[in-house]
């Protein structure tokens, strides 16, 4: 009768459920590695004036959103003052000047702690710059920061929700073949079992 080769069987068991446990993680972590998620970030003054970011690339092929941040001095984010009017013209243009998308806003916006501006699609690749107007005066207590960013709709949020759970599924998958893979290399390493394997 042939007997089955147990350990050889346990260790292809063991390794395929390391690779099959690690394999999205790694993924994931090359994925958000190589792609720019965030390619513009950048404060914005409260003074009425031109705003123009530095050259930038779009990395995704996927829409990009301009959004306004609000923070207070501490860094966390906060409502607008509640009789602030943001009034701003707004434009990416490529690396000829012409304008790939444009809009503007001009409303009062109360209590809200982040504005989304307007959505684009750039090509792959292309060298950008964001240019914003802001037509008057933010009136916003001292100390409070405004950001402009420019950000991939595959935003660093949803790519942490992924992370999250690629790292649940390794520790569910990786981790048991990994104790199995080091059960069988000390078993195989034990002195009964060489003595057992020495003609």
């Amino acid at each position: 009768m042939k007997l089955w080769p147990w350990r050889r069987i346990l260790t292809v068991v063991g390794s395929l459920l390391v690779i099959a446990g690690v394999a999205p993680l790694a993924y994931i972590l090359w994925y958000a590695s190589v792609h720019k998620f965030q390619p513009v970030s950048m404060p914005l003054p409260f003074e009425h004036g031109h705003y123009t970011s530095t050259v930038f690339k779009t990395d995704l092929d996927e829409p990009y959103v301009i959004q306004m941040e609000f923070t207070d001095p501490s860094g966390q984010s906060r409502g607008l003052n509640q009789e602030a009017i943001l009034d701003l013209d707004w434009k990416v243009v490529d690396s000829n000047g012409a304008t790939l998308q444009r809009g503007f806003q001009n409303t009062t916006v109360r209590w809200a702690n982040g504005v989304n501006l307007g959505e684009y699609r750039p090509k792959r690749g292309e060298v950008q710059q964001l240019i914003i107007d802001l037509n008057q005066d933010l009136a916003e207590p001292g100390g409070s920061h405004v950001t402009i960013e420019v950000n991939s709709t595959e935003d660093p949020e949803g790519i942490a929700f992924a992370y999250y759970f690629a790292a649940r599924w390794a520790l569910i998958a990786a981790v048991p073949g990994l104790i199995l893979l080091v059960v069988l290399f000390v078993i195989r390493n034990s002195p009964r079992d060489r003595s057992a394997r020495t003609p």
